[in-house]
């Protein structure tokens, strides 16, 4: 900042400003939010299949891990007795650091860049499966593939989403079903040639062959070129003043992402507590079924139960995402009701007489885990509001982080020292029957129509910008493109001239001119707001005028002891 307050000209006929700071100004060189229009097509369908193969590949790699869990066992045992817990910890602690870091990726997504941060992690995941490759002792696959492979997957999979809202808004919703039924694709290939491959090449080269398919991740996202622009922190001048408001601009948008007003929300604390209750053993199958299968069934393909349950899973994404768009259709019931039913087929694993009884288990479960994935959008966006739902879905998807890291070596413990999976798939079907009932105790709340998915929640996160000095309960008008966009995307802050005047070397607010907007006479309208005069009508406007007020006056308290400490010459405007 320059050491005096220049009182500039007016830029134009509507832009008249004062500029805190120096006579120049950088050129802006993004398009504000308000007046976005979104491309609904062209490039958009090619950010949309690399979008896609993304979740495929994160995903796949994921809900795969029991196939290679079987060949690890093999690899790594070396006749230790606790090798079913160590084995399976390190496919949890991969799913475990993917969905704690989502939060976190989407953050640094907005802060730095949509491109480096997919870059990054696609790169992160390729580095830790080629070093897994190499790895001889099973405990430093708890940092190569459990760690490193993480975060790279949690890097690549919330940018993946984030950029679909820069492409679309009309066809969100069928871009949404090609992402989820194409990653269940993705996963449903993968989980047939995983079999072969480890067969023919062995643990050591299918990791290799792993890592070029996060190798053709880093290419698909230099695709995704963000059509939002934002300031972010490679813009920022290298000056002392530049650099402590940047770090002060980073830490106040972080605030208010990571806003924990919502665990004041009963319904979303209840809701977050049941789903925590009801994973933790979700994923037991996903990696112990195989190894069950080969233990009770020594002639069938236990791989193929993963096929089956991937497949369902598509097909219940597709037609209940549908189904809990009807009036008639309570969204929270279903997810309960999912979860009841996923809880007993898996309680049903150890009594299964049959191979085919598995098969009808799998497909069963596979349903609902389709139910469960595509509504955990809808739900957060009716509980929270449109304004906070990319965070609480943040924040949801950072308790699954818990449970995914219990369950599975929970299992393997109870493995290891019964050698059979009986009571670990008791209690893996009693928790999700136990989070449904929990899900009595969450409020009624209000359905939004239709349903806001998963990955328009993330989405969400580029049109809005949270940096901005404007109060929660401020309608967001930017979002849906009624407003102009936010301050300039200069470094310097802009004050516009008409609002301030001069006066006894203090700057002071001015009255309003008489041409005024509709949305000026609203505010004039809410100045004039009064504890015994406001009406119910008038009330919001009132608590916004308030925020508003305080923020100016605590901006021009600041410039006035400014002022006052290094003595600058005062002009009237």
């Amino acid at each position: 900042m320059s050491d005096h307050l220049d009182v500039q000209k007016p830029l134009n006929a509507h832009e008249n400003g004062l500029e805190i700071g120096n006579n120049a100004t950088k050129k802006a060189s993004s398009q504000s939010v308000g007046e976005f229009v979104h491309p609904d097509g062209g490039w958009g369908w090619v950010v949309c299949f690399t979008s896609m193969l993304t979740n495929g590949t994160v995903f796949g790699v994921i809900n795969t891990f029991g196939i290679i869990y079987v060949v690890m066992l093999e690899e790594y045992a070396n006749g230790d007795p606790n090798i079913s817990l160590k084995t399976s910890f390190v496919g949890s602690v991969c799913t475990g650091v993917t969905f704690l870091m989502c939060i976190v990726s989407s953050i640094l997504s907005d802060r730095i860049g949509i491109r480096p941060i997919a870059v990054t992690g696609a790169v992160l995941g390729m580095v830790g499966l080629i070093a897994s490759a190499f790895v001889t002792e099973l405990e430093i696959l708890y940092l190569t593939y459990g760690v490193c492979l993480g975060v790279g997957a949690a890097f690549s999979y919330s940018p993946s989403l984030v950029i679909l809202g820069h492409y679309f808004k009309k066809h969100m919703g069928v871009v949404n079903g090609m992402v989820a039924f194409g990653s269940a694709l993705f996963t449903i290939a993968l989980s047939l040639g995983l079999p072969k491959m480890l067969e023919v090449l062995k643990i050591r080269y299918t990791f290799l062959v792993l890592a070029g398919c996060y190798f053709i991740l880093i290419i698909g996202a230099f695709t995704w070129k963000p059509l939002i622009k934002k300031d972010n922190l490679a813009a920022m001048a290298l000056s002392t003043e530049s650099v402590y408001e940047h770090c002060n601009d980073c830490c106040t948008w972080t605030r208010k992402f990571l806003n924990v007003r919502i665990f004041r929300n009963r319904a979303y604390v209840m809701w977050c507590l049941s789903l925590g209750v009801a994973l933790i053993g979700y994923f037991v199958p996903f990696v112990h079924l195989v190894k069950h299968t080969r233990d009770v069934f020594p002639g069938k393909n236990g791989n193929l139960l993963i096929t089956y349950l991937q497949i369902t899973s598509g097909i219940g994404r597709l037609v209940f995402g549908k189904v809990a768009d009807l009036p008639f259709v309570n969204r929270i019931y279903l997810q309960q009701a999912s979860f009841f039913v996923m809880g007993i087929v898996t309680v049903c694993i150890p009594l299964s007489a049959s191979y085919g009884g598995l098969v009808a288990i799998s497909l069963i479960f596979g349903l609902c885990d389709g139910v469960f994935v595509c509504l955990l959008g809808p739900i957060a966006f009716d509980i929270v509001g449109h304004r906070e739902a990319s965070q609480a879905i943040g924040f949801l998807l950072g308790v699954f982080a818990i449970p995914f890291v219990v369950g599975p070596p929970t299992a393997g413990v109870i493995y290891d020292s019964m050698h059979s999976y009986d009571l670990a798939f008791y209690i893996a079907g009693g928790t999700p029957i136990l989070g449904s009932l929990l899900m009595f105790l969450i409020p009624k709340v209000k359905q939004n129509y239709p349903g806001v998915t998963e990955a328009e929640n993330f989405a969400s996160i580029s049109m809005l910008d949270l940096r901005d000095r404007v109060s929660p309960r401020v309608d967001m008008e930017r979002y849906n493109g009624s407003a102009r966009g936010g301050p300039s995307t200069t470094e310097l802050q802009i004050v516009r001239a008409d609002d301030i005047v001069f006066k006894n070397g203090h700057i002071e607010l001015q009255q309003q001119s008489n041409d005024k907007t509709p949305q000026q006479e609203a505010d004039d309208r809410s100045s004039n707001c009064d504890a015994e005069t406001a009406s119910i009508q008038d009330l919001p406007l009132c608590l916004n005028r308030c925020e508003q007020s305080c923020e100016a006056d605590t901006l021009l308290k600041e410039v006035n002891e400014c002022l006052k400490e290094r003595h600058s010459p005062i002009s009237e405007v």
